[in-house]
């Protein structure tokens, strides 16, 4: 339920012919020549990572790692965890103390933004966790902070509203870089509008988010803040990414992940993944190979291949 800074690399390294010949095998085959691979860039040595409790979000960097929230048991507070995890299958624990259910996550200058229910919280790498926008600082009582993502200098935050009960009363709030908050949409820009969840930034100028109750796409102009629903069938609207020009988004209750070409007008959503188990907020590895879908239900975080 919960995009984060995605950070996208077009281009991968490979080894020239010049005299060497790099040859990079896994498991237990030998490897000859050196190889100027990052572990971003490496192939995939494991499909998915289990024993990970209700991962909710995910963010892929550069160097490899990939950040996943874990909301541990939902109500429960205190059990949250922010996990690092590892395209070779290995996973470490970041921060186990200071959090209720964290959802969605995204890396500033190698820290973690994460919401936790109604508040938005600070991540070291060292552990560390700290309020950074309190309840009582939002213009309007939280309800359900879900993802978060960041544009420049300003992050936008959905709050899904009365989401456990489908009472909608969702927006989604606007943080400058004095760290005021605003309210960017509610009902009042469209009376569409009930459960924002995934957010993505990666299209200038317009903020996309779908929607968890109705299944809806919007796109807002940043510019005055309109909204336009530009999609819909996506089921219980979940994860939004974005990758060269296609929107992937994920149906967390019918365990659906699509596809969408932007580049092509009036092109139809794909199916490109099913039958998993509460399939929440996806990453992209930086090489653009790999959706990184926690598996919410399933306790597990998957790498499905985009090739």
């Amino acid at each position: 339920m919960g995009i984060k800074v995605f950070e996208f690399k077009h281009n991968l390294k490979r080894i020239s012919s010049l005299g060497k010949t790099s040859l990079v095998l896994f498991f237990g085959f030998l490897v000859f020549g050196c190889s100027t691979e990052t572990d971003s860039q490496k192939p995939m040595a494991v499909d998915s990572i289990e024993g990970i409790m209700s991962p909710e979000s995910a963010a892929a960097m550069r160097d490899g790692r990939i950040f996943i929230s874990e909301i541990g048991e939902f109500g429960k507070d205190g059990d949250g965890k922010i996990v690092q995890i590892s395209i070779d299958g290995t996973k470490k624990i970041i921060a186990d103390s200071g959090l209720n259910d964290p959802k969605g996550l995204v890396v500033v200058e190698d820290e973690i933004y994460v919401t936790d229910n109604n508040e938005v919280k600070k991540v070291s790498m060292d552990g560390n966790v700290v309020v950074w926008i309190p309840a009582g600082d939002f213009p309007k009582k939280p309800q359900f902070l879900n993802d978060i993502a960041k544009s420049d200098e300003v992050i936008y935050i959905s709050d899904s509203g009365d989401l456990l009960n489908g009472k909608g009363g969702g927006r989604i709030f606007r943080v400058d870089s004095d760290k005021k908050v605003t309210v960017l949409v509610d009902k009042s820009n469209s009376k569409l509008i009930r459960s924002p969840n995934g957010l993505s930034t990666h299209q200038d100028g317009y903020l996309m988010f779908n929607d968890f109750e109705n299944g809806f796409l919007f796109k807002v102009n940043l510019t005055d803040n309109k909204v336009e629903k530009i999609g819909e069938g996506y089921g219980a609207a979940d994860g939004l990414v974005m990758a060269d020009n296609n929107l992937y988004l994920s149906d967390w209750k019918n365990g659906r992940v699509f596809k969408l070409d932007l580049s092509k007008e009036g092109s139809s959503p794909v199916v490109i993944k099913e039958g998993m188990e509460g399939s929440a907020d996806m990453d992209v590895t930086p090489d653009g190979k790999y959706l990184v879908i926690p598996e919410m239900k399933a306790n597990r975080v998957v790498f499905h291949s985009l090739d």
